[in-house]
């Protein structure tokens, strides 16, 4: 491998960890949210929308997906538009939309 290369892939692995570094950072931000929608004390769906917003750049970490998931499926009764426009947002983002069965839940 030329130097150039291994440089390159250094410098990739050393950005992965950044990333990695940031999804821990906004981690208990997060889960404090997340908590605070399942409670109830944090209704606002606009409050709500713009949470996921934030949390869908960092559905790479599972933890977050995980709590992602939770939320959309609390406010699942309420808005469930929202939960189907969040969804295709993640697959978009990082699978393929087409396999999703909304009919299925998450």
């Amino acid at each position: 491998m030329e130097n150039t290369d291994k440089e390159f892939f250094e410098s990739v692995a050393v950005l992965a960890e950044q990333i990695c570094g940031l999804a821990e950072d906004v981690l208990p931000s997060f889960v404090e949210f997340a908590n605070n929608v399942v409670c109830k004390r944090i209704t606002d769906i606009n409050q709500i929308e713009h949470r996921l917003d934030s949390m869908a750049a960092y559905c790479f970490d599972d933890r977050v997906l995980s709590l992602y998931k939770r939320i959309l499926r609390k406010i699942y009764d309420d808005h469930p538009e929202t939960v189907e426009s969040y969804t295709k947002l993640y697959y978009e983002m990082f699978g393929d939309y087409e396999e999703v069965d909304f009919d299925d839940g998450l």
